[in-house]
């Protein structure tokens, strides 16, 4: 897989990382701004297309994270729609909601699936692989297209994801947007996690998976060891994390 990195900015969306993703970007350019900012300024800015800028906005909109008013103006025609930045509100009932549902979910198969590492690892690969597309019969994607859906799939999930080469193929994730909601069971996450980057990973036919995922190698920080599939005892993925027992596959 080829390096590639999102934009490098800061505005405390990523846990204070000095690297955040395109959706990060777009947060900081609203919150910077004195005036509202249309779907065609953000597109301008960021350098995407008009429609991904839309998409990252409307989805901020729906995180409590940006606002949405039609433009005030004389002229005649269609009003533009602008955005605005707003704080990050922990108070947004939706995502109050579903912080409180992966609470609850997470520490109940923590206390009655105490060996649940496999299971967790599997139903995030599942969901991998239904998160991306698969090449049509016959075709092939190569590996720097892999590498950049992977990451504005990333991206688009608030991971703040960067490839890179050096020493090996690895991904770094700068921020984790569902730590926070399933307390002390970090574990579950980074199993899940890495099943869902090798679903993915697997779907889109990729010679890389993930052989080793290393949480919080500093602050707000993961790192994702990837392996040729041929390199891979048995064609077996392994995941391993600090506290295990052994290998889980």
């Amino acid at each position: 897989m080829p390096a590639h990195s999102t934009p490098r900015v800061t505005d405390g969306t990523t846990g204070g990382s000095a690297h955040g993703g395109r959706r990060t970007h777009i947060i900081q350019l609203l919150r910077d701004t004195k005036e509202p900012l249309s779907v065609e300024q953000v597109a301008k800015l960021v350098g995407v297309h008009a429609n991904t800028a839309r998409f990252h906005l409307e989805s901020l909109v729906d995180a409590g994270l940006a606002s949405r008013e039609s433009e005030v103006t004389a002229r005649r025609g269609r009003r533009h729609i602008l955005y605005t930045g707003v704080l990050p509100n922990q108070t947004h009932e939706r995502a109050q909601g579903y912080r409180l549902l992966a609470q609850i979910m997470s520490g109940m198969i923590a206390a009655r699936c105490p060996d649940s590492s496999g299971d967790i690892y599997e139903a995030g690969f599942q969901w991998g692989s239904r998160l991306t597309n698969r090449p049509a019969p016959g075709g092939a994607l190569d590996e720097s297209e892999i590498g950049r859906r992977i990451l504005d799939k990333g991206d688009a999930l608030w991971f703040a994801p960067e490839l890179q080469q050096t020493p090996r193929p690895h991904l770094l994730f700068h921020n984790c947007p569902v730590i926070d909601a399933v307390g002390g069971q970090p574990g579950l996450v980074c199993r899940l996690h890495a099943g869902m980057i090798n679903g993915s990973l697997a779907e889109m036919r990729s010679a890389h998976r993930v052989a080793e995922l290393q949480p919080f190698t500093k602050p707000h920080l993961c790192c994702a060891w990837l392996s040729p599939v041929d390199a891979l005892a048995d064609s077996k993925v392994v995941i391993q994390l600090p506290g295990d027992q052994g290998p889980t596959a």
